[in-house]
């Protein structure tokens, strides 16, 4: 075996858990890391009394930035109970994470820490001494709250770690929207890679929707919603919308709008397509492999969260699409773009959409009737997130990198609503990012 595979560490997951066991080689266990992991999942109090829990998902990020890391110093020829600080752990993380932002390495780097933290305490020597923890306060601006001298709730306690890359408060969402000439590359690289994963960003942009809660949409029915229609018998009907409900982050449900345009593209651009011919090999090749799940990343009922039974989205080769797939197909490309980003752009245009078919300007004192068109689809209650989606609008305003599309009704919305702001916004939205990437290309080549 040469040396790279004798450094590289594997992350198996084994059914229905969890944490994951990370393997040398793929032979034999790394029983710090699966020690460090277990602890860091189930009593994270043990590494630190301020230490908060982590989902499933969180914990599958922890593992593969310590995956990557020791492997970096194993690669070095440096173990990691010989590393210092200063000539190892700070120049590994720089040379892998250098051109990240702040917020990543400090990240990263925290990660390290909490995984040295846990040797530590467990009496296990380590040469490595980090910089000092200082408790501090920082405040949010509050120039749009004229009551904010009697607020205390702005400020926010953390520890500033020493060895972190320096950062401001986040304030606003403009490094995680991309303007609709983007998206639309960006659907056309994904639909070259496979386009289960085109059509899932175009759902993610319309509903506004995590991953993960993106992955348990049904074909046509789940434990949440009791029956689902596809396009023509929604057509038929003649619905303006349809109610779905789920569950989100926190166990928190929610019921949000799914306008006609988005049925439309599930059905005719990846159902009509090859949704038949992916469910036959699910059903005949991948349910029939001993390693077959439908399940993923955070505990949930007490049990993980998992594909419908009721599949509706599945890849090429008929197996279903999980979180971790989608944040594969995003990097592969090479866009810079997480997914992520989509449930930011999609409310951030959503607004500014809104503001310029009735004439407003966009003005942080306007959050709270911006609250009601937001707090439902995105299951946000914290008034200060419809304030950074304004402030957003206000960085990009004017902008080239702001588009938006004016739905073909326009006139007739402004003639029935006289102007006037309803907290109803459900027309107004419904045919909000109608067309799809093919337009933007015919508009670029006119």
């Amino acid at each position: 075996m040469n040396e790279r595979l004798k450094s590289e560490i594997q992350l198996v997951w084994p059914k229905d858990r969890v944490v994951p066991v990370p393997l040398i080689g793929g032979l034999h266990l790394h029983s710090h890391l699966s020690a460090f992991l277990v602890t860091r999942y189930y009593y994270p109090k043990i590494i630190r009394d301020s230490m908060p829990t982590v989902t499933g998902g969180s914990l599958r990020q922890i593992a593969y930035d310590l995956k990557v890391f020791l492997e970096g110093l194993a690669h070095n020829g440096v173990s990691y109970l010989d590393a210092d600080y200063t000539n190892h752990i700070e120049k590994i993380v720089e040379a892998q994470l250098g051109n990240s932002s702040p917020s990543s390495y400090n990240t990263r780097l925290s990660r390290i820490r909490d995984f040295y933290d846990y040797l530590c305490k467990e009496g296990i020597r380590v040469k490595a001494r980090f910089p000092a923890r200082i408790v501090q306060k920082r405040y949010q601006s509050q120039n749009d709250n004229f009551l904010s001298h009697t607020n205390y709730r702005y400020s926010k306690t953390y520890e500033k770690d020493d060895g972190h890359k320096r950062t401001t408060l986040k304030e606003d969402y403009k490094d995680d929207v991309i303007d609709i000439k983007t998206y639309g590359k960006l659907y056309q690289a994904l639909k070259q890679i496979d386009v289960v994963y085109a059509v899932i960003a175009q759902v993610m942009m319309q509903t506004f929707l995590r991953i993960a809660d993106i992955c348990e949409m049904p074909l046509h029915s789940n434990k949440y919603n009791q029956y689902l229609p596809l396009w023509p018998e929604f057509e038929r009907v003649g619905k303006e919308l349809l109610r779905y409900k789920c569950l989100t982050k926190r166990m928190k449900p929610v019921t949000i709008d799914i306008y006609p345009m988005t049925l439309k593209a599930i059905y005719e651009d990846y159902i009509q397509s090859c949704y038949q011919d992916r469910k036959d090999l699910f059903d005949s090749f991948y349910m029939k492999r001993s390693n077959a799940t439908l399940y993923f990343g955070n505990i949930r009922d007490k049990g993980r969260r998992s594909c419908p039974e009721d599949i509706l989205w599945l890849t090429k080769t008929g197996a279903p699409v999980k979180p971790y797939m989608i944040e594969e197909a995003f990097r592969a490309t090479g866009m810079d773009i997480h997914p992520h980003m989509l449930r930011h752009t999609g409310p951030t245009h959503t607004l500014w959409n809104y503001c310029r078919i009735h004439g407003i300007e966009p003005d942080v004192r306007l959050a709270s009737t911006f609250q009601q068109i937001l707090q439902e689809q995105m299951g946000h209650a914290d008034i200060e997130t419809t304030r950074m989606y304004i402030r957003t609008i206000i960085a990009f305003k004017g902008r080239r990198t702001m588009p938006f599309c004016i739905p073909d009704d326009k006139k007739a919305i402004d003639d029935r609503l006289a102007g006037k702001i309803r907290v109803d916004v459900s027309d107004q939205m419904a045919r909000f990012f109608e067309y799809r990437s093919e337009h933007l290309e015919s508009q670029d080549s006119a």
